[in-house]
Parts: C-alpha cells; sequence; structure tokens
C-alpha cells in the first residue's frame, strides 16, 4: 500500500476478509503509519499490530482504524452527494 487512497484501503480490506489479519506486515505498517499521522487512536494502531493479541481483537481495531481513515481521506464533492441521493 504505497499510498492511501480509498481503493488502496479496500483492497487492503479484501486481502483481511480472504487471509486474515495476519497478512503482510508492510500493508499494516503502512496503514499504521498514516492513522499515525490521521491521529486515530495510537491503542487501536497498537493492538491492530500486536501479534500476542486474539485476532478477533486484532481484527476490530483494523476495522476501526480503516474505517476512521476513510472518512479522513474521503471528502465528498457536491456531484458525489447529488449521485448517492
Amino acid at each position: 500500500m504505497r499510498t492511501l487512497t480509498r481503493l488502496a484501503l479496500q483492497g487492503l480490506g479484501q486481502r483481511v476478509a480472504e487471509s486474515g489479519i495476519t497478512l503482510n506486515r508492510a500493508d499494516l505498517g503502512a496503514l499504521a503509519s498514516a492513522a499515525g499521522s490521521a491521529g486515530i487512536s495510537p491503542v487501536l494502531i497498537d493492538v491492530m499490530l500486536d501479534d500476542t493479541q486474539p485476532e478477533v481483537a486484532r481484527l476490530r481495531a483494523f476495522e476501526r482504524v480503516s474505517c476512521a481513515l476513510s472518512r479522513w481521506t474521503y471528502q465528498p464533492t457536491r456531484a458525489d452527494v447529488a449521485i448517492a441521493a
């Protein structure tokens, strides 16, 4: 995940859904770095990266981090809102 885009987040989410949270550490590291820069809770980031945590806790932390980043990176335009309506 070189750049933080909505498509990159969706791709990472798909890989986690297929393979679990124990996927490529580089992807999780990039996500954690972007989340830290965005001011997302360091506790969530730590739980997501901690291999000693239960998988369900790591998955929930991943979900909260990725959702927060999705909201942070996606700024809808008037056209997007009109299309959605």
